[in-house]
């Protein structure tokens, strides 16, 4: 039988192997030596740089503003609203018949929930880790982080029902009676009836606040983001996408000079009525909307538990708040087929 044989090029210490050394097995039979150089043929191939799993973005904070400005003890912020009406009118020199101001005032208070998650390794595990030069602890803290971010994204964007928050994509305060019957996915549907409608939308914004808001901020749901941003203009130019004409056609960027934020998140794929996709159009700005984040996710001393250390870790957050209901609204669109 042919032999067939293979010189090392490099150490191998833990399989007893080093450079230079000849190896010699059968070619046509799969012997032990074959499969040991197998084995040494495929180690050459394995990248030194582990990969982490990826996971989808933090970005709730892209949308609403965040105040953690408040002490880290409270479990609820109050903020007070006026309503004030009143008109002026002409009167005589000596009228007493002024009209007065008529004030109503509300209170309202947003809930803030105090949260945790915690991570723990083994003493044997630290000593491994150390050995072989993985940081086990620190990439288990980056984990627990995570987590608490993904708990915080959650509750910014949908609230806690059980703790009275509400979040971005299904708060009361927002105005949700707006249903298209537009079908993008119809041939007989045009780029120019798509655009119509969401600039519609835009002035019925606007409109609903007779003019005091101006939204500036638009997300929708990614596939009809991805519909936009890849689906060129014919009836406006050949060699731009309806979301270029977007971003520049627009109310606010007609009032202000200043391009309109337009985003695709995926929680608001089917988030409607009726599982409906779903676009949410408003005006950004701290004073319309706004989330508390008293205390960001922050561990505790390690704690020795018998052979492990425990990291507990706390952090505490609110939904997210609409203070002007006028300032912004939900529109739910009609499937695409």
């Amino acid at each position: 039988m042919a032999k067939k044989t293979i010189t090392l090029d490099q150490d191998f210490p833990h399989l007893g192997l080093s450079a230079g050394q000849t190896i010699v097995f059968d070619d046509a039979i799969r012997t032990t030596d074959d499969g040991v150089a197998f084995y040494i043929s495929q180690l050459a191939q394995v990248e030194p740089r582990i990969y982490e799993t990826k996971y989808p973005n933090i970005n709730f904070m892209e949308l609403i503003p965040v105040n953690s400005a408040i002490p880290e003890w409270v479990d609820n912020v109050d903020y007070i609203s006026y309503d004030a009406v009143t008109l002026g009118k002409f009167i005589g020199a000596n009228a007493d018949d002024l009209p007065n101001v008529a004030l109503k005032a509300k209170k309202d208070s947003v809930p803030v929930g105090y949260a945790g998650n915690s991570f723990e390794y083994s003493l044997d595990e630290l000593r491994k880790s150390q050995h072989l030069n993985m940081p086990i602890d620190t990439t288990m803290a980056a984990a627990a982080r995570r987590g608490a971010e993904e708990h915080m994204q959650r509750v910014a964007y949908f609230g806690d029902a059980d703790r009275n928050m509400f979040g971005m994509f299904n708060h009361p305060n927002v105005t949700s009676d707006a249903t298209s019957t537009l079908d993008w996915g119809a041939g007989a549907t045009t780029g120019k009836q798509i655009l119509d409608e969401i600039n519609g939308m835009i002035g019925d914004v606007w409109k609903q606040s007779k003019g005091v808001h101006v939204p500036n901020t638009m997300v929708m749901a990614a596939n009809r983001w991805t519909y936009l941003a890849t689906t060129m203009a014919t009836e406006y130019a050949p060699d731009k996408t309806l979301l270029e004409i977007l971003q520049k056609q627009n109310l606010y960027t007609r009032m202000t000079g200043q391009e309109m934020t337009i985003v695709p998140r995926f929680q608001l794929e089917g988030a409607g009525a009726s599982g409906k996709d779903r676009i949410q159009i408003y005006e950004k700005n701290p004073d319309n909307l706004v989330m508390y984040i008293p205390m960001f996710w922050r561990p505790a001393a390690p704690q020795p538990r018998n052979l492990k250390i425990k990291v507990p870790a706390e952090y505490k957050v609110s939904g997210t708040e609409f203070r002007y209901p006028m300032s912004a609204a939900y529109f739910d669109l009609a499937a695409m087929t």
